[in-house]
């Protein structure tokens, strides 16, 4: 909550400015053509899909991609990599606490406002091919899961930004990281039970936090479970929320076509891939073998051994409870 005012402070002084742009003016990408992403662009047409990683948050994406009025594209990183850490770091050079030194860093050069306004360009600028040719009435899903990290900045830059925030039970999310971990995802997925269990509530956390932060029209909790149960009225809730017409029929075509066993066959609902990677890669997203496991709620009871389920159980039961799964001890079921 701290972190997101503090933000939000900053961005607000930005919007202040006096000799801040007309909201007529354009921005101009890097060859000086004018981006229809007008300087005050809020981000109401935008969704982030964020959660954990290994939390379902492909499924979901691809599952929303296949409405009419919703498109999407793969992974951007686009404010954990780029645009938030750089504005991190600003906040930490203006921070007196954070060093011994002061007035060393780009504080030297550029007001606080000047900054945000060159780092809101930047934002708009990669934003473009997302956001940039939606029509009046069209969304577009952008699923980074870590992004859930960087709430607090997205909203500093796009207050209308919404988030859809998936969650899922910590045990079988600790056990697709570590599967990850053995094959596909062994540059990145935490190879032991209690640095996996870490890593999801550091994001579930961070979740929760935005949620306390932000209006439920905002944010929104979806269960991976939720899915499983009864996919049908967990997606007409979540399109609801978002304000998309959808029939059932429809609906229900969606989650046929992306059944964990069409997912596995390459039948899901497409994600386009463009830049450098249509190029190298293809004009589709491919997924590599095993990205999509058992693709169901409780498979931890078999997956996880003794050892790693107590590991799970010290880490993250705390957090399991904040969010709906209890688990009285790492034995039990």
């Amino acid at each position: 909550m701290g972190r997101l005012a503090g933000v939000e402070r900053c961005a607000a002084r930005c919007a202040a400015r006096r000799d801040a742009p007309d909201t007529e003016d354009c921005a101009r990408d890097v060859t000086g053509r004018e981006l229809s992403l007008d300087f005050d662009y809020t981000g109401a047409n935008l969704v982030f899909v964020v959660g954990c990683p290994r939390s379902g948050t492909t499924w979901v994406q691809r599952l929303l991609a296949t409405h009419p009025r919703i498109r999407t594209g793969q992974e951007s990183d686009v404010f954990d990599l780029y645009v938030g850490p750089q504005l991190r770091a600003w906040q930490h050079e203006l921070d007196p606490d954070s060093s011994g030194r002061g007035g060393v860093g780009l504080g030297c050069y550029f007001q606080q406002d000047q900054f945000l306004q060159i780092l809101k360009r930047y934002t708009l600028e990669l934003l473009q091919p997302m956001v940039g040719d939606l029509e009046a009435e069209e969304l577009f899903v952008e699923k980074t899961p870590s992004h859930v990290l960087f709430i607090p900045e997205i909203v500093a830059l796009l207050p209308r930004a919404r988030f859809v925030h998936v969650v899922r039970d910590a045990r079988d999310t600790v056990a697709s990281l570590l599967g990850a971990s053995r094959t596909w995802g062994r540059s990145w997925a935490p190879r032991r039970a209690s640095n996996a269990a870490a890593t999801w509530v550091t994001h579930v956390q961070a979740g929760l936090n935005a949620q306390r932060a932000l209006p439920a029209a905002q944010f929104v909790e979806f269960h991976y479970e939720a899915l499983h149960v009864d996919g049908k009225r967990a997606l007409r809730q979540l399109v609801d929320w978002l304000d998309v017409p959808w029939t059932d029929a429809d609906i229900r075509s969606a989650l046929e076509r992306n059944s964990p066993d069409a997912a596995r066959a390459g039948r899901g609902t497409p994600i386009p891939l463009g830049g450098e990677f249509a190029v190298s890669i293809g004009p589709v997203v491919k997924e590599p073998e095993g990205f999509i496991r058992q693709a169901r709620a409780g498979a931890w009871r078999d997956d996880l051994t003794p050892v790693e389920k107590l590991a799970v159980w010290r880490v993250a039961r705390s957090t399991m409870a904040e969010v709906g799964y209890t688990w009285s001890a790492p034995w039990s079921p």
